[in-house]
Formats: structure tokens, C-alpha cells, sequence
């Protein structure tokens, strides 16, 4: 059970970015259309490999690529 648990705690992260990129528009990737499907592509192989922790760079890759470059901060 807890192993369980763990894993459903990896995961966590890597679904809700794939959530959040397949809710955005595509104005905000920088290629459009196929870059927001070749994203999409990338953050299923994350939820994939979040376990072996390799995931996690895909993730961190998405958040600085597309999330952090349209922030109103920036």
C-alpha cells in the first residue's frame, strides 16, 4: 500500500502538467499547433518514466519552456 501511495505521489506532477498543457491555447508555444502536440508527446513519455525519475526533467523542461515564458512576470 505504501508504495502505492509513493508512486501515486510521482506521478502527481506529470499529470497535472499534461493536464495544464493540453488546456492551453496554442498562442502560447512558441512553434503552435505542432509544438503543443509534440509536448503533449513528451509529457505522456514523463508520466511513463516519472517512476525511474527521469520524468521529472521533462517536466521541469515544460515548466521552463512554456509555463514560466508566459507568466505575467515575465
Amino acid at each position: 500500500m505504501r508504495w502505492l501511495l509513493l508512486v501515486i505521489g510521482l506521478e502527481f506532477p506529470a499529470l497535472l502538467s499534461l493536464v495544464d498543457c493540453t488546456n492551453r491555447p496554442e498562442s502560447q508555444f512558441i512553434g503552435g499547433a505542432q509544438d503543443k502536440r509534440a509536448w503533449i508527446r513528451w509529457l505522456v513519455v514523463a508520466i511513463v518514466t516519472v517512476p525511474l525519475l527521469v520524468g521529472y526533467g521533462i517536466v521541469l523542461g515544460y515548466y521552463f519552456t512554456v509555463v514560466k515564458r508566459n507568466s505575467p512576470a515575465t
